[in-house]
């Protein structure tokens, strides 16, 4: 092999090498930099978030003539959520949450309504889309856009339960990473309205009575 051709052959092969060794340099940092492999689009990441907080409601169930409302204290809520990644910050939702609430009876309630406890479940189902954006390698805030059901469980005798439809409407953010684990922190709200009729009432013509509900929250998120 002439010198010159022999030259040009090291020098190609040194080139490959470099090329290659540059490309491999550059995937390996990307894939260091790359924020969370659910954040990517085009892959199949399921999610699945595990929270707690408080469930507030903000409305009366029934006005009292006097002042004196039926009206459901705050308490302890859990939820699970399972979303499923449509895009690279949107990812389709299902959600189940339950609150552990008393309710405090007002004058509109029948004085003889009587039960084991004054524990009220509220049952929520919802599903829709959950929406973050790109502000960091460390959190993303996040929309939840949905809709549903939000149920109400009494523990007194001559009420029934029902089930009225909802909006699903949350701010949060999410701590993202490279591990499995994420955390997150949110603030639903569920508007909705309340049959009470469904209650023993008396004095009044039943109607529905426009509620609000609030859910705070914290979770942590695994991705399988």
């Amino acid at each position: 092999m002439p010198s010159s051709m022999k030259r040009e052959s090291i020098l190609t092969a040194r080139a490959a090498v470099v090329l290659v060794a540059g490309l491999t340099a550059l995937a390996s940092s990307a894939g260091a930099q790359a924020p969370v492999a659910a954040r990517r689009i085009g892959e199949e990441i399921w999610r699945v978030t595990a929270s707690t907080g408080a469930y507030v409601p903000r409305s009366a169930l029934i006005i009292g003539a006097d002042g004196k409302d039926t009206r459901l204290g705050a308490g302890p809520s859990f939820s699970i959520d399972v979303q499923y990644l449509i895009s690279e910050y949107a990812a389709g939702y299902a959600n189940g949450t339950l609150g552990f609430n008393s309710i405090t009876l007002g004058t509109a309630i029948r004085p003889t309504t009587t039960g084991p406890s004054n524990q009220v479940m509220l049952m929520g189902g919802t599903a829709g889309v959950m929406l973050s954006a790109p502000l960091g390698d460390k959190f993303q805030p996040t929309l939840r856009l949905g809709g549903g059901f939000k149920g109400y469980s009494f523990d007194l005798t001559d009420a029934e339960n029902q089930w009225r439809p909802t909006a699903d409407i949350g701010i949060g953010f999410r701590g993202v990473g490279n591990g499995p684990i994420e955390m997150s922190a949110e603030v639903r709200y569920l508007p909705s309205s309340f049959d009470q009729g469904k209650l023993p009432i008396r004095g009044i013509t039943p109607q529905a009575q426009r509620q609000t509900d609030l859910v705070f929250s914290v979770g942590v998120s695994i991705r399988p």
